[in-house]
């Protein structure tokens, strides 16, 4: 089955048949949780509002019983550390109010969404409309990331912008890789997991996205854990999992191992 996971800083995709990777299909992308997070704090910020991380204030009760915030100027906090900050905060964001929209999404013609409210921290109210839908459509059609030119940018600059492949591209061209014989089965068995397989309507629009691309006799399915915790962290379970079978020994590389045949010795102990 190919397996989808989508890590903070790359979504990546791998093939696995009989319970070995299949190396040579392996591939991965910067359009990840991360870049997702960049998006919705740049989009939050290029409407006006600030987004202020909770160690820069105080709130405390003013006249009326009113709420008010206090601003704090915390000593030896880095910029760093606070983009850090204003990164989970717009995580978060994401991770509340954003959908996959069932079809392909144009933020143009849809211009006049309906907008979902947010309480940042500091108790300022956003009102979120076509970003909720456009932000996780870059999954599917990376140059909707020109509509967030600092992401853009930092893609450009690392050399990765051009060339970007949607999700679905990435799990077909995965598959495609492979041998004749077992894609039948690779098509039958795509499993999401990872941090942005939380986004609602995902599993069904990548189901889908690659049926389009599949052959025609191909039967796609896409199914992903329903327990929100799992299906974030079903890497971390399975190499728990992975950990604690006897012959995981086996597969252990020594230091000694490491210096003299490198990291790819890891694909020969554990395939």
């Amino acid at each position: 089955m190919p397996h989808g996971a989508t890590a903070n800083l790359r979504w990546a995709v791998a093939a696995v048949h009989d319970g070995y990777v299949l190396q040579k299909s392996a591939a991965s992308t910067p359009l990840g949780g991360q870049l997702l997070s960049q998006c919705m704090a740049e989009a939050v910020e290029a409407r006006g509002t600030q987004i202020r991380p909770r160690y820069e204030f105080t709130r405390k009760e003013g006249h009326g019983g009113k709420l008010e915030v206090v601003p704090l100027d915390p000593p030896h906090t880095t910029a760093s550390y606070r983009a850090w900050c204003v990164e989970a905060i717009a995580a978060d964001i994401k991770d509340t109010i954003c959908r996959v929209s069932d079809n392909v999404f144009d933020p143009q013609e849809n211009a006049s969404i309906p907008t979902v409210m947010y309480e940042l921290p500091d108790g300022q109210e956003i009102a979120v409309g076509t970003d909720r839908f456009a932000i996780p459509e870059v999954l599917f059609n990376p140059p909707l990331l020109e509509g967030y030119p600092r992401a853009a940018a930092r893609l450009k600059e690392a050399g990765v912008f051009d060339g970007l492949q949607g999700i679905q591209h990435l799990a077909n061209d995965c598959i495609s890789k492979c041998d004749v014989d077992i894609r039948k089965d690779l098509y039958a068995g795509v499993v999401l997991t990872g941090g942005t397989a939380g986004f609602a309507a995902l599993r069904d629009r990548l189901e889908k996205e690659v049926a389009d691309l599949a052959p025609q006799m191909a039967k796609v399915k896409v199914v992903c854990p329903a327990n929100a915790v799992e299906r974030r962290y079903s890497v971390w379970i399975g190499g728990s999992i992975l950990a604690s079978l006897g012959t995981f020994q086996q597969m252990w590389m020594s230091k000694a191992e490491y210096r003299e045949y490198g990291a790819g010795l890891i694909h020969k102990k554990a395939p």
